[in-house]
């Protein structure tokens, strides 16, 4: 009998530890299941928290890129100005010159005509008298032309005349007058030169042919056409062979 109390007591008292337990975990579980409901309405806040200041970035980072496109087009466009408004400058002070040149055109144009109106002639009379001065200018070029034609003719006459007197008078100078070899004949020691009476070579005129600075014959001119002259080597002046390109120079 004692034994069946002993053992009632004893399942007695683990029941009570048991409910006693039981009523621990459930009040731990309580616990735990309003932290876990304090938690997941902290993370549904602190989640949308996120999401609006991810938004907010987002638009700042919009509106920082628009701000930097508008500075960039705001830039551009005073780099544009800037150029239109040296452009136009450029124009004025052009314009400005253009003026100023008229006006001493002008000045100058209308000083011209006080002289001509004060010499008392027509302006068609001033233009007769400028194309009679033209004319004039062309008489007097086409004299000279002759004159030194004749100078030329002169020379050379003279000089021609001289070698059937067996004149050994020096021969004729040639100042300034320097050409080059075109064609050479070794056989008969003769020279054609690409220049000629109208350079003022002469018959008897003697010229040095150089090649690099150095001496290499001497020639005399024995005839003499407008743009050629044909000259014979002096053998006692060889030193080579002459060449063609080699500079003859008096």
């Amino acid at each position: 009998m004692l034994l069946r109390i002993s053992l009632i007591v004893a399942i007695l008292a683990s029941i009570g530890t048991l409910v006693v337990s039981h009523v621990q975990v459930s009040n731990k579980i309580t616990n735990l299941e309003t932290t876990l409901a304090a938690t997941q309405s902290q993370l549904a806040q602190t989640q949308t928290d996120l999401s609006q200041a991810q938004s907010e970035a987002q638009e700042a980072k919009d509106l920082a890129e628009k701000t930097e496109k508008e500075l960039e087009q705001t830039s551009q466009r005073l780099v544009d100005t800037t150029n239109r408004a040296q452009q136009q400058q450029q124009r004025a002070d052009r314009a400005e010159i253009d003026l100023n040149t008229t006006r001493t055109e002008l000045t100058a144009s209308n000083r011209e005509l006080s002289a001509w109106k004060g010499l008392g002639i027509p302006v068609d009379g001033i233009r007769t008298r400028l194309a009679e001065l033209q004319d004039a200018r062309e008489a007097l070029a086409a004299l000279q032309d002759e004159n030194a034609l004749l100078n030329r003719n002169l020379l050379s006459t003279k000089a021609r005349l001289a070698i059937y007197e067996g004149d050994v008078s020096p021969p004729p100078p040639m100042p300034g007058l320097k050409g080059a070899i075109v064609a050479v004949d070794p056989k008969w020691e003769f020279v054609v030169l690409d220049v000629g009476g109208k350079q003022g070579a002469l018959e008897r005129g003697e010229m040095l042919v150089n090649r690099d600075g150095k001496l290499v014959a001497k020639i005399r001119i024995t005839r003499v056409e407008d743009e050629r002259s044909f000259a014979n080597v002096l053998p006692e002046w060889k030193q080579a062979e002459v060449q063609v390109g080699d500079q003859a120079l008096y």
